[in-house]
């Protein structure tokens, strides 16, 4: 896959504002863009409170489930984060939050955890569903400070990307500037 970004979207994060809040070993992220790539895929950025740009590599349907819940758009019929989100809701619970945790194998992990009365249960889940998920419910989402530190865009680094979009793709790959796996 060799993704084609937007250079001007790049550009517009590099100056965009901070956002919100931290939660000790998490932060709170917000969605800063979905972005369409080639061959069916999206960048999804997550931005956190300290500057720092976490970007995601989805699936167009998942991209689609994410600003289609943005938007407020209501399909005829129910998708799958619709099903699911009801689900949640007609069995008493709620979706407390989103985690995105983990960074392995150059694959995205996450968890969203439902809270049910008393009880907090956590699903594993991938970041994509998470926030389409979350997006839904209005959850919060939330990353590890790891996963923001190993894999986090700083606003330095975004300029950077702006002018060397190959070291964007080898970073979207989930590789180092030598492109060894990350």
């Amino acid at each position: 896959m060799r993704p084609s970004l937007p250079l001007f979207a790049l550009a517009a994060l590099a100056a965009a504002a901070p956002g919100p809040l931290d939660d000790g070993e998490m932060q709170r992220v917000e969605i800063a863009a979905v972005l369409p790539l080639e061959q069916g895929a999206a960048l999804l950025l997550l931005e956190a409170g300290s500057g720092t740009v976490l970007p995601l590599v989805i699936g167009m349907p998942e991209a689609t489930a994410i600003e289609n819940g943005r938007r407020g758009v209501a399909p005829p019929r129910p998708f799958t984060h619709d099903l699911l989100a009801s689900a949640v809701a007609a069995l008493g619970g709620k979706v407390a939050r989103v985690e995105i945790d983990g960074f392995r194998d150059s694959v995205f992990r996450a968890k969203v955890l439902l809270s049910l009365g008393e009880r907090t249960v956590a699903l594993d889940a991938r970041p994509s569903d998470s926030v389409a998920l979350a997006v839904r419910t209005g959850a919060p989402i939330y990353a590890a400070r790891k996963v923001l530190d190993g894999q986090g865009l700083s606003r330095g680094d975004l300029d950077r990307l702006r002018k060397s979009p190959g070291e964007l793709e080898r970073r979207l790959r989930g590789e180092d500037s030598e492109g060894t796996r990350l």
